[in-house]
């Protein structure tokens, strides 16, 4: 059956109808970062794994301090928490980090690069918005009459006059005679189509606000917007949201030729077994017997 539910303000608040061929699917929205997906990932994680699984997954290290970062930066310019605590909470939450041991050694690797990257991040706001007030992490649900669901998305921070998106570019770890390392990454002129699209989607969200991307290292940050990078401009922002709404209406014709049935939908998935089989990014560590029950599916 359809489910009806209340828009949030970024909606005007009217009701909306989920269509059935997610709800079959006991699907209630989308987002941009599973548009980003492998569609082979995507399946696996949203329709062969309950929720709980799904949550349980386990997280790579460059995700998880890509959060803790965030997190700290966003409790400075929110909250005016000093540098040297946020990074006290950083530390401690490394510390509970029960991973791999390259994943533990990453995290702690990163985690001395932490200071320098908070505070470009930070430096980079302030000569913007600096004596504006800021918000963090407020959720949006936008919706689009092309396809039946919405999206749901996070900002990073909003201010006065821009919303920002956070980017932290970390380098790879290696181990040498003297230990491990961490390679340093340089910022390029030119920002990554999948964060393009992901300030289209806010710019939907927050259409008073301009957009800006921030990339980070230890060393330095570049701030991306519309006054210097026609990428970021409001009609070619329009070109990517609408490429996103392609990506997803594409999945939801997949969705709908299934009709709810989970393996007439893997039937038009291809899953690629030899990256599984070599346990790549998307299947490092997942249960085996997460594994088992998608194989069958193929049987």
């Amino acid at each position: 059956m359809n489910r009806t539910i209340l828009s949030n303000e970024s909606m005007g608040n009217d009701l909306r109808t989920i269509d059935n061929c997610y709800t079959k699917f006991g699907l209630t929205n989308t987002s941009k970062s599973e548009n980003s997906l492998p569609d082979d990932v995507r399946f696996f994680q949203r329709i062969v794994l309950t929720p709980k699984e799904r949550a349980g997954l386990p997280s790579n290290a460059s995700f998880f301090m890509g959060t803790l970062i965030h997190e700290a930066a966003q409790n400075m310019l929110v909250n005016n928490i000093k540098l040297d605590l946020v990074i006290k909470i950083l530390n401690e939450k490394v510390k509970e980090y029960n991973v791999s041991e390259k994943d533990k050694i990453k995290a702690n690797l990163i985690a001395k690069q932490a200071p320098g990257i908070i505070k470009n991040i930070v430096g980079e706001v302030l000569k913007l918005c600096n004596g504006s007030s800021f918000k963090a992490e407020t959720e949006y649900t936008i919706w689009d009459d092309r396809v039946g669901t919405y999206f749901r998305s996070f900002l990073d921070l909003e201010a006065s006059e821009y919303f920002f998106d956070f980017k932290n570019l970390f380098g790879s770890i290696r181990e040498t005679k003297k230990g491990w390392s961490i390679s340093k990454r340089k910022i390029d002129d030119k920002i990554f189509t999948k964060d393009i699209m992901s300030m289209a989607l806010y710019k939907k969200a927050v259409p008073h606000l301009k957009p800006c991307l921030i990339y980070a290292t230890e060393d330095e940050a570049v701030a991306f917007h519309e006054d210097n990078t026609p990428e970021l401009r409001p009609d070619n922002l329009q070109k990517y949201y609408d490429e996103l709404i392609m990506y997803q209406k594409i999945w939801e014709n997949k969705l709908r030729y299934a009709d709810g049935d989970v393996k007439k939908l893997a039937s038009i998935i291809k899953t690629d077994f030899s990256e599984i089989r070599k346990d790549t990014f998307w299947w490092k560590g997942v249960d085996s017997q997460y594994i088992e029950r998608l194989t069958k599916l193929y049987v």
